[in-house]
């Protein structure tokens, strides 16, 4: 019977349609059954144990893990986060910060104003401020002091108050002893 249809096709000159359609057709078989897991028995001397599923209960209060590291525990280096902040870390990144925003401000001449605002930042803080044009730095000044957010020995979340508005600063340092640089600085809303 396909062959007779593929015969009176020929005459309508669809032969090239039947045949992928006929094609298809006999691509798609029955697909194959997967073969029956195999199973192994053992044999224990232990009886086999029922599992037992309790209800949830709805009004029970949730587990609490206690995760609290124990001294049996071997560190991993990494783990302890970042040494704690020393007295003075904070004042020493929000002076560094304050610096940063007023020279990010002094726009007066715009040929030294990257060269003056660039040593403030870190590399990948300089790939991503490098294109700015300082005419269009808009006019300001720091006003009122630091607020300062999170501060370890290496990383301080830092706000200067401007006449513009906040500007908001994040202050790295790979070491406790190296200068604090800018890794992140958000202008005011207004100005972005």
């Amino acid at each position: 019977m396909i062959l007779a249809l593929v015969r009176g096709m020929r005459s309508m000159r669809v032969v090239p349609i039947a045949a992928a359609a006929l094609l298809m057709v006999g691509c798609s078989g029955p697909a194959e059954e997967p073969e029956p897991p195999t199973t192994t028995t053992t044999t224990t001397s232990e009886a086999p144990v029922a599992a037992t599923s309790e209800p949830e209960d709805p009004d029970a209060s949730p587990i609490e893990w206690d995760v609290a590291p124990s001294e049996e525990a071997p560190g991993v280096p990494g783990d302890e986060g970042p040494p704690d902040a020393e007295e003075g870390d904070a004042e020493e990144a929000a002076t560094a910060a304050h610096d940063a925003v007023v020279a990010y401000f002094s726009t007066d001449d715009p040929e030294q104003w990257w060269s003056n605002f660039s040593k403030h930042l870190t590399p990948a803080a300089q790939e991503v401020w490098k294109y700015t044009d300082p005419r269009r730095v808009p006019a300001g000044a720091p006003e009122g002091s630091a607020e300062y957010g999170l501060v370890s020995a290496t990383d301080a979340e830092i706000t200067i108050p401007t006449t513009i508005g906040d500007f908001q600063l994040v202050m790295v340092r790979s070491d406790p002893a190296d200068q604090w640089k800018v890794s992140y600085l958000e202008p005011p809303e207004e100005v972005a």
